[in-house]
């Protein structure tokens, strides 16, 4: 090998140059003459082992074959290291993959189930109570495995789902049984009595159009003289026209005015507090 010969011939050059002027102790000590003419003493500060361990280190770090040998030894390892992990880790992949998919099949399989079942149980209940009491319904798919490395057979799914047939709705509301049913009556936003009939005519609203110039001598059915609406005529003139209701006592420059709407609830009879029934159906 060309670096085995060049090992041989560099060891034999060290051991003569190590040879070369050495005395007894082993240490270079000869002496020579500078430019000036004057003797002067050469020491060598280390011995024949160090040296030879120094250019054998030097030879080896600057040898390019050495450094290939190792860095390819590094480079080998990382691929075998790559090859044991990299198909475990698609593996592991796959299969997240594969359950994720398995899953939502599923919910959707088991969404369209629940809702037949509803309807099937709705249309089960039979007048008499001899119909039956529940519905089941059961489902059966096959599944594919996906992303997998070799065929694999399909997978046979059941699920099943079981519900109460549907038996009606009470319409008591929250009373409890044996209680009477509370009355129930319409009252509006800014209205002070209650009304029993939704038909009313105090309920309509029924505007009537008037001169802006002759409202000021204008009366409701009441007697009572019209005011400007707080809410579209305040701080303004009569328009040409202006809104009025025959048991109102407010005229108003706009027909889309939010208080000329009227707005009807129904609530119990119990929390119409301090309000006075309807003088036409009360």
């Amino acid at each position: 090998m060309p670096f085995q010969k060049m090992k041989i011939c560099l060891d034999k050059f060290i051991s003569n140059y190590l040879h070369f002027g050495k005395n007894k102790s082993g240490i270079k000590r000869d002496n020579w003459i500078d430019s000036k003419g004057n003797e002067r003493k050469r020491c060598s500060l280390f011995d024949s082992a160090a040296l030879k361990s120094s250019i054998k280190r030097h030879c080896h770090q600057s040898s390019g074959k050495v450094s290939l040998c190792a860095s390819f030894n590094k480079k080998a390892s990382l691929a075998v290291e790559t090859a044991l992990v990299l198909p475990l880790f698609f593996l592991g992949m796959v299969t997240l993959i594969s359950f994720m998919d398995i899953y939502k099949v599923q919910t959707e399989h088991l969404q369209v189930l629940c809702e037949k079942a509803k309807e099937a149980g709705t249309y089960a209940c039979i007048p008499g109570g001899k119909g039956p009491k529940e519905i089941t319904l059961p489902d059966i798919y096959s599944y594919t495995p996906v992303g997998s490395l070799i065929p694999l057979p399909k997978i046979q799914i059941y699920n099943r789902v079981k519900v109460h047939t549907w038996t009606g709705k009470s319409n008591e509301g929250d009373f409890q049984d044996g209680e009477p049913a509370e009355e129930m009556v319409y009252v509006t936003e800014t209205g002070t009595v209650y009304h029993r009939n939704p038909g009313c005519r105090y309920l309509r609203v029924s505007l009537e159009q008037l001169s802006g110039s002759g409202i000021a001598t204008a009366r409701n059915s009441n007697g009572e003289k019209y005011y400007p609406c707080e809410s579209c005529s305040r701080n303004q003139k009569p328009a040409g026209i202006v809104y009025v209701t025959r048991r109102g006592n407010r005229y108003h420059n706009q027909e889309t005015c939010s208080r000329l709407k009227r707005t009807i609830r129904l609530v119990k009879i119990s929390k119409v507090h301090g309000m006075g029934a309807c003088s036409l159906c009360g």
